[in-house]
């Protein structure tokens, strides 16, 4: 792990989870509402300067909300989510190559409406520090959190790390230990009728991807799965601006003025997935700006989620915290 932590990476919006990829690793065996626990902590711990000293508060309206359950429900959830939690613990090897167990939560507070979690510096290290050497995954909460079956949200996960690459195969040994299948799914009826055909339709009906997959056999026994993914096509995002009668282009704008529109928050969130996520471009602000301004001057058709006018008004944001 690296202590570096890079101030572009914080600018993700709230709407966002972002998370090194060690950490879904980390996810396995894990119930489906520690999973929720951990998402949802996500853009509290990246956009807060958390330590482990600070206190992630975590809503049972806003669990009730993505879980689709009752609040009162949702905060006994929360509460034996955080619980287990407690008693968990990951390995990593630190920078001596020395094998390190730690915990996820050091402390928890139970309180009507909410559950307060402390995390670790290594916890808190997985969910806000992205680079070439921490390689990370993101993706909209309410894609993720509309999820109800626990091996959706691994496999969800996984096509999100890959769909850059449009495909990924793994041996079917491979599958089950990603997810942290149980023995009986060593017989492939079991695993796919519940790691595999379950998971993807829940995922192509509600989140922004389609997987599909096909068996690789050796002879006739299957010994692997090649999954496809893609992005499904994005509605065009209205504003008001989009209704004025002479429109701003590209063309209109000085190099200035697309360096800057390029590094509003709202351009980010629309267009960061024209990046692979393990690119320094999407790492380091200051490779960015240039290469997103080459992009828009060279092909402004491809920009098309909201109007120039929309990005222009968002610049003074961008100015007043850069």
């Amino acid at each position: 792990m690296t202590n570096n932590i890079d101030s572009y990476e914080k600018k993700y919006p709230e709407k966002w989870v972002v998370m090194q990829n060690t950490i879904t690793q980390a996810f396995r065996e894990m119930t489906i509402d520690e999973k929720r626990l951990i998402i949802l902590a996500s853009p509290i711990v990246r956009l807060n300067e958390a330590t482990e000293q600070t206190a992630i508060e975590i809503l049972a309206s806003e669990f009730s909300k993505f879980s689709d359950i009752d609040e009162k429900s949702a905060y006994k959830q929360m509460k034996a989510a955080s619980k287990k939690l407690m008693k968990r613990t990951f390995i990593y090897n630190d920078k001596n190559e020395a094998e390190t167990e730690v915990q996820w939560i050091i402390r928890s507070r139970y309180q009507d409406g909410y559950v307060t979690t402390f995390f670790t510096d290594e916890v808190i290290q997985l969910l806000k520090i992205f680079d070439s050497l921490n390689p990370y995954t993101k993706y909209l909460k309410e894609d993720i959190l509309s999820l109800r079956l626990t091996y959706s949200i691994d496999l969800y996960h996984l096509a999100k790390k890959y769909q850059g690459m449009g495909s990924f195969t793994m041996s079917l040994d491979e599958y089950r230990k990603e997810l942290g299948t149980p023995k009986s799914y060593k017989r492939i009826n079991n695993l796919k009728d519940n790691a595999v055909d379950p998971p993807i339709k829940e995922i192509n009906d509600k989140t922004d991807i389609d997987i599909s997959y096909e068996n690789i056999k050796r002879g006739k026994e299957v010994v692997g799965l090649k999954f496809t993914v893609k992005a499904k096509p994005r509605p065009k995002i209205k504003d008001v601006q989009q209704n004025t009668a002479a429109q701003i282009t590209v063309a209109d704008l000085k190099d200035k003025q697309i360096e800057a529109l390029v590094c509003t928050e709202a351009f980010k969130a629309d267009y960061n997935d024209m990046i692979s996520p393990t690119s320094a471009i999407n790492t380091d602000y200051t490779l960015w700006k240039p290469e997103m301004s080459k992009r828009l001057k060279a092909n402004p058709q491809l920009f098309t989620k909201r109007s120039i006018q929309f990005y222009l008004s968002q610049i003074g944001d961008y100015k007043n915290k850069s």
